[in-house]
């Protein structure tokens, strides 16, 4: 049996699937940023303890290339302080979204069950 959902209701639960979607996008992406960064932190970490000397090889696919010490922690930084201000915007689009996606599910629950209707 189909449900009469009126177009403005029925436009109403697109956006908040679009909404959730974007949320549960910028969530991961935060959740995946932050764990990059903590790798990141912990290999600066290691490779500070080293003499500037050390012989060190970064990895690009299958390839090992040789580079020097300071040049390496000056790419690992760079990499760890953008994917930091990534974090941040993502998490400002989160809390902006947040409020928002909540709104939206309670006006449509609320029109829901005015109309006696469930999302299946």
């Amino acid at each position: 049996m189909a449900q009469n959902i009126p177009p403005e209701l029925d436009s109403d639960i697109r956006k908040l699937y679009n909404l959730k979607r974007q949320h549960d996008a910028f969530t991961n992406m935060v959740e995946t940023y932050k764990e990059r960064v903590k790798q990141l932190n912990e290999t600066l970490e290691n490779l500070r303890k080293q003499p500037d000397d050390t012989v060190t090889y970064k990895a690009v696919g299958q390839v090992m290339f040789r580079v020097e010490k300071p040049a390496m922690v000056s790419e690992l930084e760079t990499e760890a302080k953008g994917l930091e201000k990534s974090i941040k915007q993502a998490e400002t689009k989160l809390a902006t979204l947040t409020p928002e996606l909540t709104e939206l599910d309670n006006k449509i629950q609320l029109e829901l069950s005015k109309r006696n209707l469930r999302l299946q």
